[in-house]
């Protein structure tokens, strides 16, 4: 029997196991294929997950064409910004300085003594959704807080609430009050109960007795998986012999994986982390300015520890130290730059295998896909005469974890032909990396990779400018480090005594299918108001006046429209965050224009078969409304504005740079004005938060919700 002879249905399911590229292929295949996966609705809500970054919720109740209507229905309301779905939260307690916020849930520590600075004696967490489910649209007298409150000083939490329904909470009970000696554990609770986690052989974790000063220390922690990843810096004033400490844990056996790094001799050395995978970690260092990765796949496979037989304490534990298998060269500075500090996040955390999960929400339909999700780097520099400047680094994940592959398979290939053929190490690990179909390494790689003293480090000129994008920035708009979720940046800027709220999507084929889907409509992009673009091939860069080095015409920008936090002086800054995003893009003396350089069409790293997937999904039945339905013409709204960044854009070198900085990874930013005066705001998947403050700007007085694109279910 033949393929062809198969009924549509059987081919239906059979074409269910193939990637979105290949379906996309497949219909070019014939008639037949074409209506197959045109008419069956599973295989849309496919490939339409992948085109929006999105991961499928096997546990979710909905049926394929409920998901694919609402995936559909919430990407468009993205487009568009459509706030008018909103809720306010008001609180019944004093907020701390704690909090976090992923998989639909907000947390907030809670502060009793109202006249204390420092502290925080138990959390409140709310279910961001469950607001909604209020008809009357204010949710202020609802009892929606949950709290936790264990006993003791909270120091600081983790979530890992999609993945294990799990929360991580940090304490410190003084042993030696006199000799400011304190116990810190971790607390493992199953956030829907309240209870210690049941999936937790130990629901508390002893990390170990230290000297502890409140407000003098610092603590993160993530999940991924069956990986907990705990980080102290401690800057005791007095005594204290290991400032910082990295730990990984295995929090369902409660043994310690990993040890700490090294003994660190600056408690500011590095301050967070992201985790790539269970078996991956990314450190930003600030003094050698480079971001080091670190694969534990061995460590976290071996077995626990024997338990302890007979009497008296066990004997210490031969705990090994954590591996730096790459380094990633940030740009360098100037002499007169310091860096202060470097602080990451990347949302949502990757997940394990799905047989390690513990928890799966039914209600959720789907989720952003960790791997392609945002990680933003903060670099905080100070400069002579008390001057500061904040720059932010965008990258997606799976480029710091193809680096990572890339550095496995290199080394693999030098083992198996133990020569070294006289090219650089840098080039073999890009080129392993180029060559690379794979994300990341397998949380099941071979022990043998971990044979090698790793000691490649890849200058920033060979990672960064092709798969980041590098910002100016503003202190308020760094505040609060949970502003990204997914492949979405939310600020919110004052101009002109007006707010606005900006969306900056990072999504390549997002962007790509707008454009080609205003395109089948005869309307491209950029040619209704408020709309701009940089076209690939072409060059963006800020000075005030004059030429850039390479002799080519650069736009003028008003630096007294810039709020620097810090004094800028006459020192070039990059495209920023939005000043210029209020210019009329149809008028030729705004600074939104181009300057072209040239029109080399440089290739994406996954090529053909994205781009096919774009045009495929855009082109669908091949009708204006398809069109239309699928990044097409939305109403022209005057107070909406839309940039498409496709080209380069340049910081030149100044007072923080040794040298003009490039960067090109494509983003969509749309603004639109608002009525709430908010002081930040906040995103986790399809809610952005709005947070109001106190005249001191010290503590959050009230929380605005704006679910994007409606319900889930």
């Amino acid at each position: 029997m033949n393929l062809v002879d198969l009924p549509d249905e059987l081919l239906a399911q059979i074409a269910s196991f193939l990637s979105p590229g290949a379906l996309v292929h497949l219909q070019q295949v014939s008639t037949r294929f074409h209506d197959i996966v045109q008419s069956n609705v599973a295989l849309q809500y496919a490939l339409e997950l992948h085109v929006a970054g999105m991961v499928d919720n096997p546990a979710s109740r909905l049926v394929p064409a409920e998901r694919l209507r609402i995936l559909r229905q919430k990407e468009e309301s993205w487009r568009t910004i459509d706030l008018s779905d909103r809720r306010l939260l008001s609180l019944q307690h004093n907020p701390s300085g704690i909090y976090d916020l992923t998989g639909g849930v907000l947390l907030l520590g809670e502060r009793r003594n109202t006249g204390s600075h420092t502290g925080t004696d138990s959390v409140h967490t709310v279910h961001l959704h469950s607001a909604f489910s209020n008809a009357g649209g204010d949710s202020r007298r609802l009892s929606l807080w949950r709290t936790i409150d264990l006993g003791q000083q909270v120091i600081d939490v983790g979530l890992a609430i999609q993945e294990h329904d799990l929360i991580a909470i940090v304490t410190y009970s003084y042993i030696n009050s006199v000799q400011l000696q304190a116990s810190i554990n971790i607390h493992l609770i199953k956030h829907s109960t309240g209870q210690p986690h049941p999936a937790a052989a130990k629901p508390v974790i002893h990390f170990d007795n230290i000297h502890y000063l409140p407000g003098h220390c610092s603590i993160m922690l993530e999940v991924a998986g069956d990986t907990l990843c705990f980080l102290l810096n401690n800057y005791f004033p007095f005594v204290n012999g290991h400032p910082v400490t990295l730990a990984i844990y295995n929090w369902k056996t409660g043994h310690l994986v990993v040890g700490q790094k090294r003994l660190y001799p600056d408690p500011t050395m590095f301050n967070s982390f992201i985790l790539l995978s269970p078996d991956a970690v990314a450190l930003p260092i600030i003094p050698t300015n480079s971001l080091e990765i670190c694969h534990f796949a061995t460590e976290l496979a071996a077995p626990p520890p024997p338990p302890h037989v007979g009497e008296g304490p066990p004997p210490p534990l031969d705990i090994p130290l954590l591996k730096t298998t790459c380094i990633l060269e940030l740009p360098s500075v100037e002499p007169d730059a310091l860096l202060l500090r470097m602080t990451c996040r990347c949302e949502p955390n990757p997940r394990g295998p799905l047989a390690s999960a513990t928890y799966a929400d039914p209600q959720v339909p789907f989720t952003s896909d960790p791997l392609k999700a945002l990680m933003i780097l903060h670099m905080h520099f100070r400069l002579p005469q008390n001057t500061s400047r904040l720059y932010t680094l965008i990258i997606n994940r799976i480029s710091l974890l193809a680096f990572l592959n890339g550095t496995l398979k290199f080394y693999r290939r030098e083992r198996e032909s133990r020569v070294t053929d006289g090219h650089p190490i840098a080039q073999g690990v890009l080129e392993s990396t180029t060559s690379s179909g794979e994300a990341g390494p397998s949380p099941t790689q071979s022990a043998q990779d971990e044979e090698v003293e790793p000691l490649i480090a890849l200058p920033w000129k060979d990672w960064g400018p092709s798969t980041s994008r590098l910002f100016q920035d503003e202190l308020p708009g760094t505040r609060w480090i949970t502003t990204t979720c997914g492949q979405r940046l939310v600020r919110v800027r004052s101009h002109n005594g007006r707010m606005r709220l900006h969306v900056f999507d990072f999504n390549k084929l997002a962007i790509k299918r707008m454009l080609h889907a205003r395109a089948l409509l005869g309307e491209p992009f950029g040619t209704r108001p408020g709309e701009s673009i940089l076209q690939k091939g072409f060059t963006r860069a800020h000075r005030r006046g004059g030429r850039h080095a390479d002799g080519d015409d650069v736009a003028d920008v008003d630096m007294d429209a810039v709020d620097d936090g810090g004094g800028m002086g006459d020192d070039p800054i990059a495209v920023g965050w939005l000043p210029d995003l209020e210019g009329d893009p149809q008028d030729p003396d705004d600074d939104t224009g181009e300057v072209g350089l040239n029109d080399e069409d440089d290739e994406d790293e996954h090529g053909d078969d994205d781009e096919a997937a774009v045009q495929q999904s855009s082109k669908s039945s091949g009708t204006t409304d398809a069109a239309l339905a699928l990044g097409g013409l939305a109403p022209v709204d005057p107070k909406r504005k839309v940039r498409v960044m496709l080209g380069k854009t340049v910081i030149p070198k100044g007072a923080v740079w040794s040298e003009s900085l490039e960067s090109t990874l494509p983003y969509m930013e749309t603004s639109v004005r608002i009525t709430e005066d908010y002081e930040s705001v906040l995103l986790d998947e399809d809610v952005i938060i709005g947070l109001k403050m106190d005249p001191a700007g010290r503590h959050i007085t009230e929380v605005g919700l704006h679910r994007i694109g409606g319900p889930v279910s």
